[in-house]
């Protein structure tokens, strides 16, 4: 990994060692949504944040909108980081992008060590709840408010401006996607949920058994759609518990 230059969608800290983490953040969100989990790992793992185009450092950058075009663009940088282990997590969009990038990188012979999944349906899923991301801008806010953006309906003008283009972007990346059938993957596979997310079922979560021929395990948390960013640091056990 420190022979690789800064790849342009990849951040990480310091000397990589152990297993490299590939963290995915959900719509609108970006590598600074894992700012503080590289301390809630030992030295055996390294938090590799992804920052996709269009946000953050990126800003400058047009998002992305279809989920291929985001898979193609992290593969090759995820293999130029050599013969490390590699494992991923994804909330929400990330699960999904995490997931067509594990399929990607089986494809090409580095299947990753463990996908971590939450707040997602499993892919070959159809959705049971409408999608938001070509709503008007009224009723835009008033569903990003319901799946737990409680801020969404009182953003300032300059905010929406800047953030609205974004999450409608990401979220047509997940809601337009088209489960294609294939090979399983080998890995383990661990899905995390919230008990109260209001777009995500227990039997969808189950339903992430099926993608792997490996072991899958799931974990419920309190709390909505967002329940990871109030469970960090037991998301971190679990995932360090995984990859010991």
């Amino acid at each position: 990994m420190t022979a690789v230059a800064n790849p342009p969608w990849l951040r990480w800290a310091g000397p990589a060692a152990g297993t490299l983490l590939l963290c995915l953040p959900h719509a609108g969100a970006g590598a600074a949504s894992f700012a503080r989990w590289p301390e809630l790992f030992g030295p055996g793992i390294t938090t590799v944040r992804v920052q996709l185009p269009g946000r953050e450092d990126a800003a400058g950058q047009p998002p992305l909108r279809r989920l291929d075009d985001a898979v193609s663009g992290l593969l090759p940088q995820v293999l130029a980081l050599g013969g490390a282990s590699i494992a991923l997590y994804g909330h929400s969009m990330g699960a999904l992008l995490a997931f067509e990038l594990a399929r990607a990188l089986g494809a090409a012979g580095r299947e990753p060590a463990h996908l971590f999944v939450s707040g997602r349906r499993a892919p070959q899923l159809a959705a049971r709840t409408a999608p938001i991301h070509r709503l008007p801008e009224a009723r835009f806010a008033a569903a990003l408010a319901d799946l737990g953006m409680t801020g969404a309906t009182q953003a300032s003008a300059t905010f929406r401006r800047y953030a609205f283009p974004l999450i409608r972007a990401d979220l047509a990346l997940s809601e337009d996607y088209t489960h294609e059938p294939g090979p399983r993957l080998r890995c383990p596979v661990t899905a995390f949920a919230g008990t109260e997310d209001p777009i995500v079922d227990a039997d969808q979560v189950a339903a992430w058994r099926a993608v792997t021929t490996g072991p899958f395990a799931s974990h419920a948390f309190g709390g909505g759609h967002f329940f990871h960013q109030h469970h960090r640091a037991a998301l971190a056990t679990r995932i360090t518990e995984a990859l010991e």
